[in-house]
């Protein structure tokens, strides 16, 4: 059994006659080797091992184009020495590309040309440049594109050719989706992007094919293409619906929120065209929500989604409770493949009630609140993956004005702005990533306490500062009690916000990974953006990775920890990565 924390093979030391640059590549190919191939575990005498791993030394050789190389391999105790001499490298003589004169018009040529060395990577990017070339210019029925490298030893020289199978030119004839049983047809056909007359084009074959499983609606699609007759070929989708419905369980725990409940029940093709239906609720000792959520797609244009929800939510922390229904639309549109923008209005039934020393204040009818509000925001995402990105970044902005139409005095606008990039070093030892979030609030319009205080900012907690109470950063009031005696109290909360983290992630293995962590944050009563007098925590956590998203496990202390305020660490379980 391997520790994915120890090798247990054996050191090596490479050295390479008169090449540092090759010396460096080889040295990279064998620690990601070392690190990926299985084959290795089946071997235990360093001599085999040095035997096995010579063979691939002398397989990269040649896919650099060192094909009269020398490797020797010498064994010492638990330390392989590997001396290579690498020889003339060989250069590509002539390159010739069979393709019909016809389907040569406007090619832009390839990556390799004559004169360069013969390395494989650089050929098959050849043959990947042919290929897509042809799919996108020409409409052949069967794009098969291969190669031939005639090595030339007297010379250290190659002769290289492309060639093109010949295949007839065809039309797209009938188009046809089959097996779809409870989504609609017409919804199904809209996202195939393939109609009668169009040029045949296996790319937009597996495009279609792509963009029906992006539908989450089927989990199999495959395509049969006819016969060539009178120049047209039938193309007929064959789909396998998913099941539409899911029912997900969830536990979590958070040592400032305690334990945690959720579940929801998801219907997504409640209509039989992509719609989705969700409901969902979550409860801990501080938050308890029930929401229904519709998703509709291609809402009056392909690039929009129409968001429509209904809320029941409930909290109580140290300076507040509350109770509120909500009822929101949003309509969203997609201006390119990563940027979003979005609009919509939003109604908040509120009673908020302030505590005074954890004891909720007399009854106070300016304590109910009727919001109206409109959102509008935008986001650019090119993450890879929502639950655990390891590369891209995020930014995404909201104002949202708030009306209070039970008070027309009291309007104020809420504004957010967070940013996050990740970087991987995927050749590095336990691939880490680097994992960056910044978070700035700012409320306008109003004075601190005249906001109701569900909507100011805190700071604190699980997704904010961990180490920290959840929302125990922020402003608080001097208090003096009969005694005469001064206290602050429970954070009220502020106009301004302020967040940073950064994460180091590591990946021991498919299975397990570690992350170390440093938060900072504050919340403020002036809205003006402010990163000083943060309170920073910093702490270490335990990642197990599923094929969904990580379960993640942090520990975290508070670095500016206040006496009678802060406990000494707090605990983090739950889905996914912190941010």
């Amino acid at each position: 059994m391997n520790i994915p924390f120890f090798s247990n093979l054996p050191n090596f030391t490479l050295s390479v006659q008169g090449d540092k640059k090759l010396r460096a590549t080889l040295r990279k190919e064998l620690e990601e080797l070392r690190k990926n191939s299985s084959a290795l575990e089946s071997y235990e005498a360093p001599r085999d091992i040095a035997h096995y791993e010579r063979g691939n030394l002398e397989k990269l050789l040649r896919s650099e184009g060192y094909y009269d190389a020398i490797v020797r391999e010498s064994v010492g105790g638990r330390e392989i020495n590997y001396q290579v001499i690498p020889g003339p490298r060989y250069l590509i003589k002539s390159l010739d590309i069979n393709m019909p004169a016809g389907l040569r018009a406007g090619f832009p040529g390839l990556p390799i040309g004559v004169g360069d060395p013969l390395r494989a990577n650089e050929v098959l990017e050849g043959v990947q440049t042919i290929t897509q070339y042809l799919n996108n210019n020409a409409c052949l029925l069967n794009v098969d594109v291969t190669y031939q490298a005639t090595v030339i030893h007297q010379e250290a020289a190659a002769r290289l050719e492309y060639r093109v199978a010949p295949s007839p030119e065809v039309m797209v004839g009938d188009v046809q989706i089959l097996g779809a049983t409870s989504v609609e047809e017409d919804y199904l056909r809209d996202k195939l992007n393939i109609n009668p007359g169009d040029c045949f084009s296996r790319s937009k074959l597996d495009a279609a094919q792509l963009r029906l499983l992006r539908t989450n609606l089927v989990t199999n699609v495959t395509s049969q293409v006819s016969e060539p007759y009178g120049g047209l070929v039938d193309i007929n989708f064959i789909v396998q619906e998913r099941n539409h419905r899911t029912v997900t369980l969830g536990v979590g725990y958070t040592s400032d929120e305690g334990a945690g409940v959720s579940a929801s029940w998801e219907h997504r093709n409640i209509f039989h065209r992509g719609e989705k239906l969700e409901i969902s609720s979550k409860v801990n000792k501080v938050k308890q929500s029930l929401e229904s959520k519709l998703s509709i797609p291609r809402f009056f244009n392909d690039k929009q989604r129409f968001t429509s929800s209904v809320g029941l939510t409930g909290e109580d922390v140290d300076s507040y409770t509350s109770r509120a229904l909500t009822l929101k639309g949003l309509v969203s549109r997609k201006l390119s493949k990563h940027r979003t923008i979005s609009a919509g209005a939003e109604l908040k039934f509120s009673r908020v009630d302030e505590k005074v020393d954890g004891a909720v204040e007399d009854g106070d009818p300016d304590e109910n609140y009727h919001l109206l509000a409109f959102p509008l925001g935008f986001k650019l995402n090119t993450t890879d993956k929502p639950l655990d990105a390891r590369r891209g970044a995020t930014s995404a902005l909201e104002v949202k004005p708030y009306i209070d139409l039970k008070n027309n005095s009291t309007s104020f606008v809420k504004n957010i702005l967070q940013l996050t990039a990740y970087k991987t070093a995927e050749s590095a030892r336990y691939e880490p990533t680097l994992a960056l979030r910044i978070k700035a609030g700012a409320i306008t319009g109003a004075p601190n306490l005249e906001l109701p205080a569900d909507e100011r900012f805190y700071a604190g907690g699980g997704g904010s500062v961990r180490g920290y109470g959840y929302q125990e950063l922020g402003p608080r009031l001097l208090e003096i009690n009969e005694d005469g005696q001064e206290s602050l109290s429970d954070a009220i909360g502020g106009r301004g916000l302020s967040e940073v983290s950064i994460e180091g992630r590591f990946r021991f293995s498919e299975t397990w990974g570690g992350v170390f962590f440093l938060d900072g944050g504050n919340a403020y009563e002036n809205p003006r953006p402010n990163f000083s007098n943060l309170f920073w925590g910093a702490g270490f956590g335990v990642r197990y990775n599923t094929s969904f998203a990580p379960i993640r496990f942090d520990l975290a202390f508070p670095l500016d920890r206040r006496d009678g305020v802060d406990d000494h660490y707090q605990v983090y379980v739950s889905l996914g990565q912190a941010f």
